[in-house]
């Protein structure tokens, strides 16, 4: 393992909990200490909230890594592992509403490309928050783009997790990836499944009934059906979502609506429909969110990765500064003023085990 740090300022950029997923899923992933100083500086509340020190701890527990500054409110963490990833079946409870689907991101590859034997993690806490993917956007975008790149994994939750209460369980399991392959995601072609998730817990079943149609009602009026699967979960408080997750030939986008106390259902079903048209007719091959979440695993492919995205976001710039810190890569956005922007990377492929690496 590398004794110098990487050192990455968590101010940079967005600013936000991404810089510190990323990096400790790559320090990692490539055996390489890493220092975050600034986290989160330019927050109300700024240094480690528990979701991020749940995604922190999660990933150390794969690797063995020893932490300094593993606090709620800390701005500075050293993370130094010890050992590769190792696979196996791991629990993280993160205690509070923090967003599940965020932990799960952060352990995913780590687990992935650890090799041997199939993997899970279990991760109690929010499945549908605010400034977080819903569960179904991992379940329905999120993998199903990975799927393409070899990696196999899938996630299910028997119990919800709304603002404020929290409490939702969220279960991933994936297969071992040797390797991962790069993807060509420019050109979306034809829409092949749009599906809508209807997610209630602890609300009337009329709730979900009034989404359901609502859904079908504006889809009808820009000439678009969708498949709609109605949850009703159990969960610790109330709570209502709505994600359209839209899978085209060669492109995938997902698009959501949170409820709150005193916002109409018909709002929160309303919001992803009109997000998915606006989506639509940028031409691009991936939602923004997307766009940005794909850095990581095609910085760990071998060769060049192209997708396009309706906007350049600055989740995505300060994700492909922080994979530069760690990896060799090449990558650079293409815009050509008008239509969607190409981001371009040339990903280093997966790091060898920390073994193959003292001998190579």
């Amino acid at each position: 393992m590398t004794s110098t740090p990487v050192q990455i300022d968590g101010s940079y950029g967005e600013g936000g909990g991404q810089i510190l997923r990323t990096s400790v899923s790559l320090a990692a992933l490539t055996g390489r200490a890493v220092e975050i100083t600034r986290i989160r500086a330019g927050r109300s509340k700024p240094g480690l909230q528990p979701q991020h020190l749940m995604a922190v701890r999660a990933v150390a527990a794969l690797c063995g890594a020893a932490l300094e500054g593993d606090a709620v409110g800390s701005q500075r963490l050293l993370f130094t592992p010890r050992a590769d990833p190792q696979p196996g079946r791991y629990r993280f409870d993160i205690g509070t509403a923090g967003a599940a689907p965020l932990v799960i991101q952060s352990v995913l590859l780590p687990l992935a490309l650890a090799g041997g034997a199939p993997s899970g993690a279990t991760v109690i806490g929010g499945t549908h928050v605010p400034h977080a993917p819903p569960l179904e956007y991992l379940e329905a975008v999120y993998l199903p783009a990975l799927r393409r790149a070899g990696l196999a994994a899938m996630v299910s939750y028997s119990r919800a997790g709304f603002f404020p209460a929290g409490g939702g369980e969220v279960v991933l399991e994936t297969l071992p990836a040797p390797r991962l392959q790069p993807l060509d995601l420019t050109e979306r072609g034809k829409l092949q499944a749009l599906t809508a998730y209807v997610v209630t817990g602890k609300l009337p079943e009329h709730v979900g009934a009034r989404g359901e149609a609502t859904i079908e009602r504006y889809l009808r009026g820009v000439g678009r059906r969708a498949t709609i699967a109605v949850r009703r979960l159990p969960a610790r408080g109330p709570g209502a979502a709505v994600v359209l997750a839209a899978e085209c030939e060669g492109g995938h986008a997902g698009f959501t609506g949170l409820g709150r106390r005193g916002k109409p259902m018909e709002e929160v079903a309303e919001e992803p429909c009109a997000a998915f048209m606006a989506w639509w007719k940028t031409g691009a091959a991936c939602d923004e969110h997307l766009a940005d979440q794909l850095v990581l695993p095609m910085a760990l492919a071998a060769g060049e990765s192209r997708w396009s995205t309706p906007a350049v976001t600055e989740h995505l710039c300060t994700v492909l500064w922080v994979a530069r810190q760690f990896l060799p890569i090449e990558s650079r956005i293409e815009e050509s003023g008008e239509g969607p922007a190409t981001v371009v990377v040339r990903g280093a492929g997966a790091p060898q085990p920390t073994s193959t690496r003292a001998t190579a």
